[in-house]
């Protein structure tokens, strides 16, 4: 591709997109006319342009700054980041293949995947020997081995997943990535990770001396969600977007001649946000985060509800109204709740939702549930989430449990067909949740 500047912001425009800044091809065309407008040598100039025909908020800035920064760059600038990538690239190719030699076992490679093999690479060297010292010592006849692997591959699975809980996420996990497949991209999101190793932590081990950052964090998330909106469409009389279909119909009469042009404009909805978080004991570890985002949501979205649950469903909007500190906010929550910390019943906390707050259930809103689906009574639960699905525009499903574990649990795999549901323990799944889902 020739080095012409509707090429590079195109190019751009791809970038953007694929780091959650959607741009369409009319922001498009008008960033190349506003660039017309604009001294094309000036660096700053034409970064203003385009930032005014792409950037919608404020949260998207620092993301298009760095974009701007790392792709309108010098010649050899771009071919040492090009240089970079490709080295990592190689480098994870490298760490892949080291793991699938030592990960096998009678010669044949274990059934893991390819994050998971790329954990173990980046492992202690000491705790990689464990683990091959233990696939050595395992053995069973030749006619046994069919039935044998699937354990085999559930320890060395169960092993990665306790180090990988102890450790946090792996330094250079995204090496590999597919996402990953432009070196403009890799170093984007590398310089907008640094020293943000606390968006990877486990929020239930996160310490009282991180939490100011992870509040900053939390309340950054807070305004990329409130972002969010739903597109529709109405009909405009300004020359916004062609209405094809609404255009043919009126000329018909003309024997399908175009003399008559109806547009239409996206209308900006914001949906009801319906938040749903578990209280009980297997989640009050993450109680301080689940709080802190309902709390961070709260100050800034006004159209918002929140309930907590566990053995039943308590609404707790009223706590956040008040706008008191965080800390205020928490130990009053706490104080007040008569569920929290106890067992988990879902389908009750659902069927007391649909009961006792039917207005709240509209077409326009979405549910997002904050849980790791343990519970009782999971058939009752199931029952009631097919039934508030049949009353909701979406449910979101959070979970905080490692995807790794869904498959032993039947409560996932129940839910999971009524829901959208994603990973969620650490701030980083919560950012990528954000990005990938409500930023469109």
């Amino acid at each position: 591709m020739q080095n012409y500047i509707e090429n590079n912001i195109a190019r751009f425009v791809h970038i953007l997109r694929h780091l959650g800044i959607q741009v369409s091809i009319l922001e498009t065309i008008t960033s190349l006319q506003a660039l017309a407008l604009v001294d094309i040598l000036n660096r700053e100039h034409v970064k203003m342009a385009l930032s005014a025909t792409m950037i919608k908020n404020h949260d998207q800035q620092e993301i298009f700054d760095q974009a701007f920064e790392s792709f309108f760059v010098a010649p050899e600038i771009k071919k040492e980041q090009e240089q970079v990538w490709e080295e990592k690239q190689a480098e994870g190719h490298r760490l892949l293949e080291e793991a699938e030699t030592d990960l096998a076992y009678k010669g044949e490679t274990l059934d893991l995947t390819e994050e998971e093999k790329l954990y173990y690479a980046q492992l202690p060297e000491e705790e990689k020997r464990k683990i091959r010292e233990y696939l050595a010592a395992s053995s069973v006849p030749d006619d046994r081995y069919d039935r044998f692997k699937p354990t085999l591959e559930c320890q060395v699975r169960g092993s990665l997943r306790y180090w990988k809980q102890r450790l946090g996420e792996a330094a250079d996990y995204r090496i590999v990535d597919s996402e990953m497949d432009d070196p403009v991209i890799a170093s984007i999101v590398d310089e907008l990770s640094e020293d943000s190793s606390i968006l990877y932590e486990d929020m239930k081990r996160i310490g009282e001396r991180d939490l100011p950052q992870v509040t900053n964090l939390v309340k950054m998330l807070s305004r990329k969600l409130a972002t969010m909106i739903s597109r529709r469409y109405r009909m405009s009389k300004r020359v916004v977007k062609l209405d094809l279909r609404r255009s043919i119909k009126a000329n018909v009469r003309y024997g399908g001649v175009i003399f008559k042009l109806h547009y239409k404009q996206k209308r900006i909805q914001k949906p009801k946000i319906l938040l749903i978080c578990d209280v009980s004991g297997s989640m009050s570890r993450y109680a301080a985060f689940v709080i802190q985002f309902i709390y961070g949501l709260s100050a800034i979205i006004k159209n918002i509800e929140s309930f907590i649950f566990a053995e039943e469903l308590e609404h707790v909007s009223s706590f956040f109204d008040a706008r008191q500190s965080f800390e205020d906010t928490m130990v009053k929550l706490i104080e007040k709740s008569r569920i929290w910390g106890k067992g988990t019943n879902m389908g009750n906390a659902l069927f007391s939702l649909r009961e006792q707050h039917p207005l709240l259930l509209t077409s326009n809103t979405v549910v997002i549930i904050v849980s790791d689906t343990k519970t009782l009574e999971i058939d009752f639960a199931e029952e009631e989430l097919i039934k508030l699905k049949r009353s909701v525009k979406d449910i979101l499903w959070l979970n905080t449990l490692p995807q790794d574990e869904w498959k032993d649990l039947p409560s996932v795999q129940k839910f999971k067909r009524h829901s959208q549901m994603y990973e969620c323990y650490t701030l980083a799944h919560l950012e990528r949740v954000i990005r990938t889902q409500f930023l469109y």
